[in-house]
């Protein structure tokens, strides 16, 4: 058969195209996840710091005293971080989803943080997966369901030194999380910086998901999803 070597060869160079195309999708799934945003952090401090308040008329008194709210412009989230288990990898990746549907509201009294609520509409949660956030809408979160999740202070928070403009200050915020209509207490880890016309606050905020009652869904090339997640958020505040 004079064929037969030539189709022989065809034979392979198709197998060969074959693994390559599965070794591809291999490491798509392994790759998938590795572009991942960074946890929640302070943007990086400005070279100069304001004295003064551009359009918002408060007083230039040197201190962050006073009544601020959740910038209405997009450069505040609130968000989640989970390991998830996908099909035909060994180990967990990590995924994210944040919302910039946020607002929110806090007092400021020297180096005490008075009062603190925040509000997220769950529904403007956005992931690097269209499947996965179409997924936690109807089931896990049902964010369709139960659209808001807010974060209420139960107590002042005391930061580790005085407020100074453009310095960061660290604390820990006691309070109260509703999500998935469940209502929880919680300890949030925060960064803060004050710039003299804006307060930036970043924090994380470690749940369990069936602690509020909410079943950790599975989808297309997810398997399972740990238990374990955190809340995380990057916040600016300016003067109300």
């Amino acid at each position: 058969m004079a064929g037969f070597p030539a189709r022989r060869g065809w034979l392979a160079a198709a197998a060969a195209v074959l693994v390559l195309a599965l070794a591809g999708g291999g490491y798509l799934l392994l790759t998938r996840n590795s572009d991942a945003p960074a946890p929640a952090a302070l943007d990086a401090a400005s070279a100069t710091t304001a004295t003064t308040v551009g359009d918002a008329a408060r007083p230039a008194t040197g201190t962050p005293d006073g009544a601020w709210q959740v910038r209405d412009d997009g450069s505040s989230f609130v968000g989640y971080r989970v390991r998830e288990r996908l099909a035909n990898l060994s180990s967990a990746s990590e995924a994210v989803g944040r919302s910039t549907q946020v607002t929110g509201s806090m007092q400021v009294a020297g180096d005490q943080v008075e009062s603190v609520r925040v509000e997220a509409d769950l529904r403007g949660l956005q992931s690097d997966e269209g499947r996965r956030d179409n997924a936690i809408r109807q089931r896990g979160l049902e964010s369709e369901r139960f659209p808001t999740a807010v974060f209420e202070l139960a107590e002042p928070i005391r930061l580790d030194q005085d407020p100074v403009s453009g310095r960061q200050v660290n604390g820990q915020g006691k309070g109260q999380l509703t999500v998935h209509g469940v209502t929880r207490e919680v300890t949030a880890d925060l960064q803060g910086r004050w710039d003299g016309s804006t307060i930036q606050v970043a924090g994380r905020i470690p749940v369990r998901l069936t602690d509020f009652q909410i079943q950790p869904p599975t989808f297309g090339p997810v398997l399972s999803i740990e238990d374990g997640l955190t809340v995380e958020f990057r916040l600016t505040f300016v003067p109300a």
